[in-house]
């Protein structure tokens, strides 16, 4: 997943989109007043900027019901770039013929079809300055971000949480294992020789490739291990392979037949 994308579909980025576009288009059609839509919108029975209002409501209920169903599949599916610029005209698309559907509602002899086409070309002409904008702005703070992570001591492990915020600093030799938990990891390490668990919202595939660089391997899909706290691996009394650690307090972790073999080049 792009790392803009991942912003843009975040929380923060939802509340963002839910109040810049619509502000945007209702500022720009009252102040600018395009030929389309103001013959569209100059009703006998209501001005202008009341119409005018009434679809930033719209198009504000439409943009908070299509981005609050982005974030939340963006929580469980990665996007790319397609999926969620296709997503984008979608959601200019839905907004169009709700649109039309209140002009030819409050007005008197017009085609909803002839409407509905007007209203996207409009608001598909306004919306993808605001779109384009939010999004090189998203791009430009990722990569922000990126720059200090580049001279950064990378002997150590960094958790990020979902939105991309640095939350734990760790040595790699000190993590014993991670542990997958409905939408958190728990990463549990030494500190002294003295076990602690860190809590973090993230998820195994989003941690997975930083982890591998650092020795850890995966074992289960609820399990990262670090090879040097294995004290041995075997089947337990169910018949299940499960590796027991060198430090005492935990239960033993299970192994999936798909990862038995590296786990076993490795001890």
């Amino acid at each position: 997943m792009s790392k803009s994308i991942t912003k843009i579909i975040s929380g923060a980025g939802t509340i963002i989109h839910l109040f810049v576009i619509p502000v945007f288009v209702l500022v720009f059609t009252i102040y600018y007043r395009p030929l389309v839509i103001y013959e569209g919108l100059s009703m006998a029975n209501a001005s202008f900027t009341f119409n005018a209002t009434i679809l930033f409501s719209i198009l504000f209920v439409t943009i908070s019901i299509t981005r609050g169903c982005l974030y939340l599949i963006g929580r469980f599916k990665e996007l790319s770039v397609i999926p969620y610029l296709s997503w984008c005209l979608a959601e200019t698309v839905i907004s169009a013929l709700f649109c039309a559907l209140y002009i030819v509602l409050m007005s008197d002899g017009l085609s909803f079809f002839e409407t509905a086409g007007k209203a996207f070309i409009s608001l598909f002409a306004m919306v993808i300055y605001p779109y384009a904008f939010l999004w090189f702005g998203f791009e430009l703070r990722s990569r922000t971000a990126e720059e200090p992570a580049q001279a950064e001591d990378t002997s150590l492990i960094r958790f990020y949480d979902e939105y991309k915020k640095l939350r734990f600093v760790i040595a790699p030799e000190a993590v014993m294992f991670i542990k997958s938990e409905d939408n958190y990891v728990q990463i549990h390490y030494l500190d002294k020789n003295t076990t602690k668990k860190f809590v973090l919202r993230s998820s195994m595939r989003a941690l997975e490739e930083d982890v591998a660089k650092h020795g850890l391997i995966r074992c289960h899909r609820s399990y990262f291990i670090n090879p040097n706290y294995i004290k041995i691996v075997h089947r337990d009394s169910s018949g299940l392979i499960v590796a027991e650690l060198n430090q005492d307090g935990f239960d033993s972790i299970p192994i999936s037949r798909k990862y038995q073999n590296e786990i076993t080049r490795l001890l």
